[in-house]
């Protein structure tokens, strides 16, 4: 099974967190978020954290991972 997460900052999806070799690697989807690009981390969760950091103003409360995933 294939899970990957969509990681939103307030209204706006900012990128996605796809496994790899038991961490997650971070594909930016905004260019505010370009900075985190191909980074890996222990968890999907750790990469919302890391995209909360480059957030201007983020609010923590308004940070989500949606998960989506298909069968492989």
């Amino acid at each position: 099974m294939f899970h990957a997460y969509i990681v939103e900052i307030g209204p706006q999806a900012v990128g996605v967190v796809t496994p790899e070799n038991g961490a997650y690697r971070f594909t930016s989807i905004k260019s505010a978020f370009d900075a985190l690009d191909d980074q890996l981390f222990e968890t999907a969760d750790c990469a919302r954290s890391a995209a909360l950091r480059l957030g201007e103003d983020a609010d923590p409360s308004r940070s989500a991972l949606t998960p989506f995933g298909a069968a492989i």
